[in-house]
């Protein structure tokens, strides 16, 4: 049986929340006071036909329960409810027909793994209403959905909706006591640093890291907190291969929170998103170092 669909209710085009009718994590939010969105007019064809909008900014990224949902399931609903709201579509296409990878990457995207694309299977909408903007991107990876939706408006009480911005935003955990902690309680993820993989590897020389010790440690004083292990990769190799190996990156460091920390099992969740999220360019010895990581982030919304 497919479960309802999302829908979005507005209130008004600065400060109307996502909200959905499938368990739903909003795991970004970015407010600006002034800033510039390159709104997508049309596919990608040599390059991309944009329109350059300036005024106060929010961006919203969510991760939902996507198993039972297609792409057009969470994007029709929300559509729907901009137009029955006087939102005019101005462009809208799906995947092949935006232009792939192209228009994937003339866009702007929250970086994983807040935001992921599946190159073959995203949607796009830009919407409009009077001087304000929406767009929305939706794409799948496993089981999960994703949903990024960026707000321009020059009308907005732009006081207002940093106020509103800051006054959402989670309280810090109790329990901080290393270097990895402190760095996901101000931002909800940390690089693992010390885990280190050559070009092609997926399994760790060691059974010691001082990065993992400190984040049992964070997890066992907070019992409630949940995690999500994400690997990534360099770009040499396939982007199929690459999101392989990213993956299996993840359960190598799950596996020895696990069975070296004692970690629950249900509390740590992995993904893999390849080369898609670059620290840094992969041009350089230096650069694909960098990017051969793994990141923790927190899940838990409470």
């Amino acid at each position: 049986m497919i479960r309802a669909a999302a829908f979005l209710l507005l209130a008004s085009p600065a400060c109307a929340d996502l909200t959905f009718q499938v368990p739903a994590t909003n795991t970004f939010r970015e407010t600006r006071a002034l800033s510039s969105h390159r709104v997508a007019m049309g596919p990608y064809d040599g390059a991309l036909p944009v329109e350059v909008v300036e005024g106060a900014m929010t961006r919203s990224n969510w991760q939902l329960d996507a198993a039972d949902l297609t792409t057009l399931q969470v994007l029709a609903p929300l559509r729907e409810a901009l137009t029955a709201d006087d939102w005019q579509i101005v462009y809208e296409c799906n995947t092949k027909e935006c232009g792939g990878f192209d228009f994937r990457f003339e866009i702007d995207v929250t970086p994983a793994p807040e935001m992921f694309v599946d190159l073959s299977d995203f949607r796009y909408l830009a919407a409009q209403k009077d001087d304000a903007w929406r767009t929305l991107i939706v794409s799948r990876a496993g089981q999960a959905g994703f949903v990024q939706e960026t707000r321009i408006d020059p009308a907005t009480d732009v006081d207002n909706v940093i106020k509103s911005a800051s006054s959402t935003a989670p309280p810090p955990a109790i329990n901080v006591d290393s270097d990895v902690a402190r760095v996901l309680v101000q931002t909800g993820r940390a690089v693992l640093s010390d885990l280190d993989f050559a070009t092609g590897s997926t399994e760790l020389a060691a059974d010691n890291y001082a990065s993992l010790e400190a984040l049992a440690a964070f997890l066992q004083a907070n019992p409630d907190t949940t995690i999500a292990v994400v690997g990534h990769t360099d770009a040499e190799g396939s982007a199929e291969g690459n999101m392989a190996i990213s993956r299996q990156r993840a359960q190598s460091a799950r596996r020895l929170l696990i069975d070296r920390h004692g970690i629950a099992p249900g509390r740590i969740e992995t993904h893999g998103v390849g080369f898609f999220a670059p620290l840094t360019r992969n041009d350089t010895e230096e650069g694909r170092e960098l990017n051969r990581r793994v990141e923790v982030i927190i899940t838990s919304t409470e």
